[in-house]
């Protein structure tokens, strides 16, 4: 028979977490509760705003037709593409300031300066330029994934600490090795925040520049959807990015904690959450 003192079972383990991840839940529940209640009372006007419940089939009708399903792999593609090449990009040119200071003078400026930038602004100068497509969307993507992991490349590697990086010079480690065995590791919690950061980004300005220059697309979807006054299935195109960007946040998370499985901040983080 098990004393006091006995180890709990593993259902008695899993309920604080089954628990804090349905409180995690709970203001979404609430809020969609609030929002179904204030159309079905007639505190607004539902040709305006329909009701949760409106939505939801609006959404069903085409997820069955296949609407949904062929712009959100539309806008997948542009988004997740636009996230990977402005994400090798900026780690190239992150790193690059980091370790060369004729690199920062060149770059610097440039970062400072578009940084702030609204990068949906320069969507009718790519229409210009490369015409209504995929290159003028995912090159919006580009511009705003780039410059987050840019910077948290610079500082993340500026961070790494230089006795590390001097006892690598002393084993005789080639320049090149010191950079992908030592500088990359060493900053890469850092580099997949911004990698993160972006990650939302992509998402926001994909829909963005696909109600601008796109003929497919989930942008161009909910953007036709609202000129028509058909505002169940525009409510329902943005619950399908919701759900797509929120599925997205989690499987990176999830990539996050499996590459830096090692770090001890990252197990204390879960821990907590």
């Amino acid at each position: 028979m098990a004393g006091p003192g006995a180890t709990a079972s593993a259902p008695e383990r899993q309920l604080p977490r089954l628990m804090r991840a349905s409180f995690r839940f709970l203001p979404v529940a609430i809020f969609l509760l609030i929002w179904e209640a204030i159309v079905d009372l007639g505190l607004v006007d539902r040709s305006f705003l329909p009701s949760f419940g409106d939505t939801m089939a609006a959404l069903w009708t085409m997820a069955r037709d296949g609407e949904i399903a062929f712009n959100l792999w539309v806008s997948i593609y542009r988004s997740i593409g636009g996230l990977a090449i402005g994400s090798i990009l900026g780690v190239a040119v992150g790193l690059m300031m980091a370790t060369s200071r004729r690199a920062e003078e060149f770059f610097g400026p440039l970062v400072a300066t578009t940084y702030s930038l609204p990068k949906a602004s320069l969507v009718p100068l790519f229409i210009l330029w490369f015409g209504i497509g995929d290159v003028t969307d995912m090159l919006t993507v580009v511009l705003a994934c780039l410059l987050p992991v840019v910077v948290s490349t610079y500082h993340g590697v500026k961070a790494v600490p230089p006795v590390i990086v001097w006892s690598a010079r002393a084993m005789g480690t080639p320049r090149w090795k010191i950079l992908w065995r030592v500088l990359l590791p060493a900053s890469l919690h850092p580099i997949l925040i911004g990698v993160r950061i972006a990650l939302g980004f992509c998402f926001v300005l994909t829909i963005s520049a696909e109600m601008i220059a796109a003929k497919s697309g989930i942008g161009k979807l909910i953007f036709f959807y609202g000129e028509s006054g058909a505002y169940a299935y525009m409510f329902g195109g943005l619950a399908a990015v919701v759900v797509v960007a929120y599925a997205a946040d989690r499987a990176l998370l999830a990539a996050m904690h499996h590459l830096l499985r090692w770090d001890d901040s990252i197990h204390a983080a879960a821990a907590d959450g």
